[in-house]
């Protein structure tokens, strides 16, 4: 009963979930919510395709959140929580370490009732003698009032400048836990946004862990560390860049898979979303409509031929499940004794999900032990 690594013997795993349509009396247009349907039936088909496939082929025990669709916005504090979020990403706002469960909350207000679609989940497994340990809830800033705007506002805002939200919220306590990746005896985290310092320090506190900043790569500053490299054992990591990799794990086995899938240009985020933005300008309900067709079609084929190409799922050092086919990557890890499995997530781009983000380890095979250097 415990966990120390993203990389040994997966016993037990939370997959996410969602329903197959939109509640009816959510702020969105009639067309909209057609679309939208259609993104939410097919990706509760690929949720329920991957938790069949771990249980099946793995015999991996799979937990499921409860789906609860809110009637109405809920004001809260200084703010509306519009459009609840469905608990798609489960890696975002929770980590388990050891045997104990962290709660916290993100920088997104679609996401602050999350926690109750897993409540039923953790505390079967505090019965079970985790313990859980939950951030305490922030009252957070309405900065975008129009009721057609919702969550748009917020990716907009990021895209425009990624410390943004960092600096608005700079007062409060918020943390995204997909910052943190388990390596043994040390946790790397993220010691800038998404999330804040405060987020971070709460973490420190209460996870008596010992943690290494995550210095040196191009996640630290604007996104989640597990984009861009994950490891299969613990004397290797795979990276589409070693720009990604941690100062701390340079000294390990560094398998690039530069030239095995389309570049993307992460130094140049601002004209590489420049398309994204212009449409995003959300004036009207047509524009949501166009930016959820976009998500679909544009933004999605980067996210999957790059981000996604490292945000997996390992299930044990030789078996790794992927959202999309990469043949040439499949075929090379091959040299290194990797199986490579698919489990389609056709919607992954538009959740800014890949099969790493829509689960959360909750229980691996191995021991604490030194991985990496401080």
């Amino acid at each position: 009963m415990s966990i120390f690594t993203n990389w040994d013997e997966l016993e037990e795993v939370v997959v996410g979930n969602c329903p197959n349509e939109a509640p009816r009396n959510w702020t969105l247009s009639k067309e909209i919510l057609n679309v939208f349907d259609i993104i939410l039936s097919e990706t509760k088909e690929d949720l329920d395709n991957l938790s069949e496939y771990l249980k099946t082929n793995f015999n991996i025990k799979v937990y499921r959140p409860k789906i609860i669709n809110f009637e109405k916005d809920i004001k809260c504090g200084d703010f509306i929580v519009r459009n609840p979020m469905f608990p798609i990403v489960p890696r975002d706002q929770y980590f388990i370490y050891d045997k104990t469960i962290y709660q916290t909350y993100t920088s997104f207000q679609d996401r602050y009732f999350d926690s109750l679609n897993f409540y039923d989940i953790f505390f079967s497994l505090f019965k079970d003698g985790y313990n859980w340990v939950s951030q305490p809830p922030p009252n957070m800033k309405d900065f975008f009032n129009d009721t057609n705007k919702g969550a748009g506002h917020l990716y907009l805002d990021l895209f425009n400048s990624p410390n943004n939200l960092y600096n608005k919220y700079s007062d409060t306590l918020l943390w995204h836990t997909a910052n943190l990746f388990k390596c043994g005896e040390h946790i790397i985290a993220n010691n800038l946004g998404p999330g804040t310092a405060f987020g971070l320090d709460w973490f420190k506190r209460n996870s008596n862990c010992k943690i290494i900043n995550n210095e040196g790569t191009i996640m630290n500053s604007w996104g989640h560390i597990d984009h861009g490299f994950y490891m299969p054992n613990d004397n290797m990591v795979i990276c589409t860049d070693k720009i990604w990799v941690p100062k701390c794990l340079m000294k390990k086995e560094i398998v690039e898979l530069k030239g095995l899938y389309k570049p993307f240009d992460y130094n140049n985020l601002d004209k590489s979303t420049q398309p994204f933005k212009e449409r995003l300008n959300l004036d009207n309900t047509q524009t949501i409509l166009d930016w959820l067709n976009y998500w679909l079609i544009e933004w999605k084929g980067y996210a999957q031929e790059v981000a996604f190409e490292s945000n997996v799922l390992v299930v044990n050092p030789t078996n790794i499940i992927y959202n999309i086919e990469q043949p040439q990557v499949f075929k090379f890890l091959e040299t290194f004794g990797i199986k490579s499995h698919v489990c389609k997530i056709r919607h992954g781009g538009f959740w800014d999900a890949g099969i790493h983000c829509l689960t959360l380890d909750i229980k691996r095979k191995g021991n604490k032990r030194k991985i990496a250097y401080e």
